[in-house]
């Protein structure tokens, strides 16, 4: 299970263990993991948490306040020794499991190589586990502007990276590891079945489970590569402004509409090189009109990403000038920029659906 895990990231769930043993907690809990990514203030999702003012401190008075609300008063010292136990021993809830291997996911939805705190972090948000989330929400936290902030810094770290690999390379990448991942599984039960002689009818074959694994994550893959190739070019932008003065806004706003352009076309090609390479035995490609309909929803998240990024930069100037009129205003229409994500989000998924599912059944 830890296998893509950075070594920063193993440091959180050891810290995690050692909130664990404190709190006599028989396993590792969310929102324990949680009070162990703000303990290191050197990772992105600390300074994150730290930027809507959640310290370790904060977190941890949380769970306190927690525990002895319930039956148990029987808290450890601050400071509590982590014997070296391996990792692969340490015993979690069934949440933080969830959220561990939703963590893997979200490296492979951003293309990169190892999970680190900030994915782990993107996971808690995304699970919603009731333990974690209620330490968040009693913090003050905006869990919405919280993911943004996140991609956001994301992008203005592999912005600087020019081996940042771009969306088709990250979605092939990440749907080959995500399939290789269950065949896996389903290689292990084929031995264990042989070892002992129990026939296991009807396992599916490696086709099948490629065409779950493309139809099941690709709206995910598409949602956040989408956002993040769009924070990428804003932080790109930036860097060129601060080298060379001021961009053209008429420049920009071109670079941004030609991006827009080149993105809807590398979805095409991502999802011809993904099908004609792992499904070349089921049914056609996508036809034309299915193609403007993913590409629709691909732009229309692209455009709304821009008006988000321009939306907050108005809200930055006007909060840096204490504007509390103009600010309303703002964090109303930030609020509706969010619930139109929700919607293209679902969208999205069920324009997979309506493209992919029926391809399901071989030629």
């Amino acid at each position: 299970m830890f296998d893509k895990f950075g070594e920063t990231a193993i440091e959180v769930l050891y810290d995690a263990y050692g909130n664990s043993r404190r709190f006599k907690s028989d396993s590792i809990s969310t929102e324990q993991i949680l009070a162990a990514l703000t303990m290191e203030q050197d990772n992105m999702a600390a300074q994150a948490l730290v930027s809507m003012n959640i310290s370790s401190e904060s977190v941890i008075a949380e769970l306190e306040r927690a525990l002895l609300a319930g039956k148990s008063k029987n808290i450890a010292p601050a400071q509590v020794e982590v014997c070296h136990t391996d990792i692969e021993e340490m015993k979690f809830s069934f949440p933080a499991k969830v959220a561990l291997k939703r963590a893997a996911e979200f490296r492979a939805f951003y293309g990169h190589s190892r999970v680190e705190p900030e994915h782990i972090l993107l996971a808690l948000i995304d699970i919603r586990d009731e333990s974690s989330m209620k330490i968040l929400d009693e913090l003050g936290a905006n869990v919405t502007y919280l993911n943004r902030l996140m991609t956001g810094l994301l992008a203005e770290r592999d912005a600087l990276d020019p081996d940042t690999p771009n969306l088709k390379t990250s979605v092939i990448q990440g749907l080959e590891y995500l399939v290789d991942e269950r065949v896996s599984v389903l290689e292990d039960l084929e031995r264990l079945s042989t070892s002992t002689g129990v026939r296991i009818a009807d396992l599916p074959q490696r086709a099948d489970i490629s065409h779950l694994v493309f139809t099941a994550f690709m709206p995910d893959f598409l949602f956040i590569q989408i956002g993040f190739q769009r924070y990428l070019l804003e932080a790109t932008m930036k860097m060129l402004t601060k080298r060379a003065g001021n961009i053209d806004p008429e420049f920009a706003a071109s670079t941004v509409s030609t991006s827009a352009q080149n993105l809807r076309a590398a979805v095409r090609h991502t999802i011809e090189h993904v099908w004609s390479h792992g499904f070349r035995h089921l049914s056609k490609l996508p036809d034309e009109a299915e193609y403007d309909l993913i590409g629709s929803v691909i732009e229309d998240l692209w455009w709304t990403h821009s008006e988000e990024i321009a939306l907050n930069q108005v809200f930055d100037a006007a909060l840096d000038d204490h504007r509390r009129e103009q600010m309303l205003d703002l964090q109303k229409r930030r609020l509706e920029i969010s619930e139109r994500f929700v919607k293209m989000r679902s969208r999205l998924s069920d324009v997979v659906r309506q493209c992919f599912v029926k391809r399901s059944q071989p030629a």
